[in-house]
C-alpha cells in the first residue's frame, strides 16, 4: 500500500465535482439526514441520474466525500507542504496546517457528521481505514522530517496521536464554540511535540 493521497476535487470532472461540492454543502449545514438525491441535484443542479453515473450510489458518494474531506481551501493541501518544505520547516509547516484543520469547523462537522455512519456501513469503513492509514504515512512523514525525530516506530505512534489531538480539539471546539479555547490548547500540543522533535520554540502566549 502506497502513501498516495486520494483524488483532489479539483481533479475530478466538472460535473462530479459539482456533485461533490454541493453534497459537501449539504453535509456541513445540513446534516447527513439530509444528505438525499433530490437534495444533491437541488442544490448542484445536475440531475441525480448524473449522481450514480459518477458515483454508482450513496455510499459511493458518502466514500468520495470521505476522500475529500480534509481538502479545502481554507486549509491547503498537505502535498504541496510535502512537495515544497524539509527538515524542520517541513514539519512546522504540517503543525500549522494540522492546527488550521483542526479548527476548521466546516471540515469537523463533515467529519462527525460521517463517522457513526462509518460505523454501521463496511464500504463507508473500509474508506476512512484506509485514509487514516495514509494520512498517518504521511503524518509520520512530515513529523520524522524534524530535527530530532526517533526512530520510526515512534513517529508512526505520534503520528497517530496527532490525528487524535487534532480530532479531539475540533469535537470539543464544535460543542463548545464560545467556551473552549482552541489556540490555546494547540499552543500546549505543540509546545509538547516540537520539545520532542526538538522544534524552536514558539513565542507563548495566553
Amino acid at each position: 500500500m502506497t502513501d498516495a493521497m486520494p483524488p483532489r476535487l479539483q481533479d475530478l470532472a466538472p460535473t462530479a465535482q459539482r456533485i461533490l461540492t454541493a453534497a459537501r454543502t449539504i453535509l456541513a449545514e445540513r446534516g447527513y439526514a439530509e444528505l438525499t438525491m433530490a437534495a444533491i441535484e437541488q442544490e448542484s443542479g445536475v440531475n441525480r441520474a448524473l449522481v450514480s453515473y459518477y458515483f454508482g450510489s450513496k455510499g459511493g458518494l458518502v466514500a468520495a466525500l470521505v476522500d475529500t474531506l480534509f481538502q479545502d481551501p481554507d486549509t491547503g493541501l498537505v502535498e504541496e507542504i510535502r512537495a515544497t518544505t524539509e527538515g524542520g520547516e517541513r514539519t512546522t509547516a504540517f503543525l500549522d496546517w494540522q492546527q488550521a484543520v483542526s479548527a476548521n469547523d466546516r471540515v469537523n462537522r463533515m467529519l462527525y457528521e460521517l463517522l457513526p455512519h462509518a460505523l454501521r456501513d463496511p464500504e463507508v469503513r473500509d474508506r476512512f481505514a484506509d485514509e487514516y492509514r495514509v494520512y498517518r504515512r504521511v503524518d509520520a512523514d512530515c513529523l520524522g522530517a524534524a530535527p530530532a525525530a526517533p526512530s520510526a516506530e515512534q513517529i508512526e505512534a505520534l503520528a497517530a496521536v496527532s490525528i487524535a489531538v487534532v480530532e479531539g480539539l475540533g469535537i470539543q471546539g464544535a460543542l463548545d464554540p464560545e467556551g473552549f479555547d482552541h489556540a490555546r490548547a494547540w499552543r500546549m500540543w505543540r509546545a509538547v511535540v516540537g520539545h520532542y522533535l526538538g522544534l524552536p520554540d514558539e513565542p507563548r502566549a495566553g
